[in-house]
């Protein structure tokens, strides 16, 4: 017996959510001088960026994407404005900051971020 409304959404394909993490740290990066953060950060949030967005498309390709550049790519184009639109308060919304930590677990268990090793 289907109960109304009982379907559950199905969980996004691992490529998809490395690009959406890829959109996360390009938007981090497009944040600036926020907070202080000095150009160093900003330069290592964009690498992790594109680090994300090339990861995503060799998982993609690994997951039987015949097109896995262009298929990454077609997310992107509506991934990345969503995330600059939250750039006024990307630090401070508790959604944005669980994609962060939500990001952080996944690029060290994808080998896009190196693990954190201080004690």
């Amino acid at each position: 017996m289907l109960v109304a409304g009982s379907v559950a959404a199905q969980e996004p394909p691992l490529w998809a959510n490395l690009a959406e993490c890829s959109a996360v740290f390009r938007a981090t990066a497009l944040a600036g001088g926020y907070g202080g953060v000095t150009a160093e950060q900003i330069a290592a949030a964009q690498a992790a960026a594109t680090a994300f967005r090339a990861r995503a498309v060799e998982v993609a390709a690994e997951m039987g994407q015949t097109e896995a550049e262009a298929d990454v790519a077609s997310i992107m184009v509506y991934l990345e404005p969503r995330w600059e639109n939250r750039i006024d308060r990307l630090f401070s919304v508790k959604s944005n900051l669980d994609w962060f930590g939500y990001c952080g677990r996944l690029g060290r268990e994808q080998g896009v971020l190196i693990p954190d090793l201080t004690p």
